[in-house]
């Protein structure tokens, strides 16, 4: 069957319209396709991850011989599930936030968690072949991840502190870990949670339709037989959305419409040429323990830790269920919301059961509802630049002056 379907798509390839060149780029190589200055950096976690860190130092009009010997204010953007720091470069450079926050005047740190494209190594263990590689879940990534990435951020800057910007998953990572460790807002000057989750129990679209009637047959699965790797980039993936996706614009409008399913219906301000260069980097992968654990969160509600089963929980946590995560401990540190009701995945619900009712109301110095925006439009939207970013960059100068 595979042969087959190889030789059907190399005869599509004669008729294929084509892509964009970001669609065969990675990350760094899309960065300097657009003029601008790009470093690769590599830290190790304290549980022997290594994960790569994309840095943008300046603006492509801005060379560093002309900043007067200022600091720039370090700005670290960081990806949500199944995504990597493909998404803040992904459409064009004024549209960007990876390019909008450096032609700003920041230091610009991409982030890349565990198990994604960029992030597939460890000091001992092979991906593909040691399948306790892919024993974590977003626990883990909030414990381990953000403080490395974090941490080789400042050390690599010099900067003491930095601005904090997370979409999706990248901001439930950052509530847990200040959560658990309030005292790690001293690195952070403000955070900025766009489409933020506190729990996905209402969430809807294709997810809850998994959710309902597979997520217990899916949990179960993985508790008996263990993680593994969840939707790995591929070779064959990318051809696969190269030859439906990038073949006609109909199928380029089905394959839009599909990805709405997931994340909310409404469709303005969405670049629909650019799907296949967003499919062909996403999903960039992760752990199926992860996807469990957010299943558990859409079963129970919450935000539990993620459930092992009775033995394993008592072993790690000193009791049958998981312990949730608690966001009122969350302190001295100022948040900025960015939201939306047409969201499926950060659902209004959620946002009133647990951010909007846990965080201390003096933390919360910003909530930015959009109206007619879905989950994507916050990272891949055409007019997020001036709905969220240079609102950002708005705060933030406030700071600077």
């Amino acid at each position: 069957m595979l042969p087959v379907l190889v030789l059907l798509l190399l005869l599509l390839s004669s008729y294929t319209k084509s892509v964009d060149l970001e669609f065969y780029l990675d990350t760094p190589e899309v960065i300097k396709s657009w003029g601008y200055p790009v470093e690769v950096h590599n830290v190790t976690t304290k549980d022997g991850f290594i994960l790569q860190l994309h840095r943008i130092p300046y603006g492509r009009d801005s060379p560093i011989s002309s900043l007067d010997d200022r600091p720039r204010p370090v700005i670290f953007l960081q990806h949500g599930f199944l995504c990597s720091s493909f998404d803040w470069v992904a459409n064009l450079p004024h549209q960007s936030a990876g390019f909008v926050f450096a032609d700003a005047g920041f230091d610009v740190w991409l982030g890349n968690f565990r198990g994604n494209t960029y992030s597939r190594k460890h000091v001992t263990l092979n991906p593909d072949k040691d399948r306790e590689f892919w024993n974590w879940s977003w626990d883990q990534i909030s414990e381990y991840d953000l403080p490395a990435m974090i941490g080789k951020a400042l050390e690599v800057s010099g900067a003491e502190s930095l601005y904090y910007t997370g979409f999706s998953m990248g901001t439930l990572t950052m509530f847990a870990k200040l959560s658990v460790d309030p005292s790690f807002s001293r690195y952070i000057k403000k955070y900025f949670a766009l489409a933020p989750v506190g729990t996905i129990k209402h969430a809807r679209g294709v997810f809850s339709f998994l959710g309902r009637h597979f997520g217990a047959n899916y949990q179960e699965y993985v508790t008996k037989y263990g993680s593994d790797e969840l939707f790995g980039s591929s070779w064959l993936f990318k051809k696969v959305v190269k030859y439906t996706c990038g073949l006609f614009d109909t199928l380029e409008e089905l394959c839009s419409d599909i990805t709405m399913l997931f994340v909310g219906t409404s469709s303005d301000h969405w670049n629909q040429t650019r799907v296949p260069v967003y499919l062909a980097h996403t999903p960039a992968g992760s752990s199926s323990n992860v996807m469990a654990h957010l299943d558990q969160m859409f079963s129970y509600g919450g935000t539990p830790a993620y459930d092992m089963g009775e033995e394993k929980n008592l072993k790690k946590y000193g009791q049958k269920l998981p312990p949730q995560y608690n966001f009122t401990s969350i302190s001295d540190i100022p948040i900025h919301l960015f939201w939306s009701e047409d969201d499926w995945l950060s659902t209004k619900q959620d946002l009133q059961e647990t951010l909007f009712t846990q965080l201390n109301p003096q933390v919360v110095q910003g909530s930015y509802q959009i109206s007619n925006y879905n989950h994507l439009h916050f990272i891949w939207g055409t007019d997020a630049v001036d709905k969220v970013y240079k609102r950002i960059i708005d705060i933030v100068s406030v700071d600077l002056t």
